[in-house]
């Protein structure tokens, strides 16, 4: 019912939307330059991406939790049935209480980035997933609900903090020409090692077992705030006012 309700507003939103804009010509740009062909556009976008060192940080940690997080969660649901022993109730409670932090995140993450600067503000959500992905590893069979419920809290606020604050730097840096080979090439690359995580994850639980998948995952999930650690990301205060038509949007950053 909830959900219903979620979609019915976020219909009306879109309805009360005041501003028309032009339906795009897919043969020229918004200059009147007749657009290069497909492959030549998918070359620009990731030129740009992987030619920006924020970017390719950004894109790196996104690609590498979304690859372990995905091995892990990949058998979550038989992992709960068979070996925790929850209900069906028992797992919609771990995940309507989980997700209660991915609700503060969406309240807290402007107010964490004027407290802790953009970089550090990125960098420490990025940290808080590899634990909440470990957790459901080590849940004891005995009493696991808390564990997964503080599983679900640390990784949907690390994920809304994460993604407020890192694809709003995106969209600043990159001049507005750009910005649809920017985020297509970024959702190729984040989002492309989403089936990959599933599919290591199915192979290595039932090569090996559940656990396994759990456990492997939950720390190679700590191994995805390194670039954004080990970048120009880190040292970001401000966000940058967004990036105009002829800048590379880089030195927006700086």
């Amino acid at each position: 019912m909830f959900d219903a309700i979620s979609y019915g507003l976020s219909a009306l939103f879109v309805v009360l939307i005041r501003r028309r804009e032009p339906a795009p010509d897919p043969h020229v740009d918004e200059h009147g330059r007749r657009r290069g062909n497909l492959l030549s556009e998918v070359r620009d976008g990731l030129r740009y991406v992987l030619g920006s060192p924020y970017l390719r940080a950004i894109a790196a940690c996104t690609g590498t939790a979304n690859l372990f997080s995905n091995l892990a969660f990949a058998t979550l649901i038989v992992y709960a049935v068979r070996d925790l022993g929850l209900s069906a109730v028992e797992i919609g409670i771990v995940f309507g209480l989980g997700n209660i932090g991915a609700i503060i995140g969406a309240f807290t993450a402007d107010r964490l980035r004027r407290a802790l600067g953009l970089g550090h503000a990125i960098v420490l959500s990025a940290a808080l997933g590899g634990p909440g992905v470990l957790l459901v590893a080590l849940a004891p069979a005995a009493s696991p609900i808390p564990f997964l419920v503080a599983s679900g809290f640390l990784i949907g606020f690390s994920n809304v903090v994460y993604n407020i604050n890192q694809v709003s730097f995106r969209q600043a840096i990159t001049p507005l020409p750009m910005q649809g080979r920017m985020n297509a090439t970024m959702r190729f690359i984040v989002w492309g090692t989403i089936p990959l995580g599933q599919i290591l994850g199915g192979a290595i639980a039932t090569a090996f077992s559940i656990p396994a998948a759990l456990w492997i995952g939950g720390i190679g999930a700590f191994l995805a705030v390194l670039p954004v650690l080990f970048s120009p990301v880190r040292s970001l205060v401000d966000m940058p006012t967004p990036a105009d038509e002829g800048s590379t949007g880089v030195e927006a950053a700086a």
